[in-house]
């Protein structure tokens, strides 16, 4: 009996301790190893460990890049400012749905090929995100994290804010 509780307080660490892992990019089949041998005090140090960042993967000597140009594009995440009212609509929109204005085919086409073309994140690239130069804790002190890793305002994660530079547009 006593065993039978043991063994399976061990695989209920062991599992409770790969998903933690998993869930702050970290091995989970190690992590559940040491759940499972170590039982709540392998849980514990998982729980207690930072998240690490997700590396990106080495293609023919190159980083790869999230904006892989025409392979990765997509345009429903891409947005484009009317010129009559200045608010935001997709990109492929052939109407403004604020204001009623027409774009004509050819322009729609050439907007969403100048985005392609030049792999840019959306409308809020400019403002946003900064170059590789800026200090990361001045970036991540423009969020409003509370404790729970996202931010109030923007409703980015720490690691993405992080990873890609991205400065609050709340702040």
């Amino acid at each position: 009996m006593v065993t039978g509780v043991l063994l399976f307080q061990a695989i209920a660490c062991g599992a409770l301790s790969g998903i933690v892992a998993s869930n702050k990019n970290r091995n989970p089949a190690g992590w559940g190893v040491l759940g499972f041998l170590f039982g709540l005090f392998g849980l514990i140090a998982v729980l207690v460990m930072e998240e690490v960042e997700p590396q990106e993967k080495e293609v023919s000597g190159r980083r790869s890049s999230r904006q892989s140009g025409a392979q990765e594009f997509d345009p429903d995440k891409h947005e484009k400012k009317c010129p009559d009212c200045a608010e935001y609509i997709k990109i492929e929109a052939r109407v403004c749905k604020h204001c009623g204005r027409e774009f004509s085919d050819e322009e729609v086409k050439r907007q969403v090929e100048e985005r392609r073309k030049s792999g840019s994140r959306g409308r809020r690239d400019a403002e946003n995100y900064k170059s590789d130069d800026h200090d990361t804790e001045e970036i991540l002190s423009t969020h409003d994290f509370n404790g729970v890793g996202i931010c109030e305002d923007c409703d980015y994660t720490r690691g993405y804010a992080k990873a890609n530079n991205y400065v609050c547009p709340g702040s």
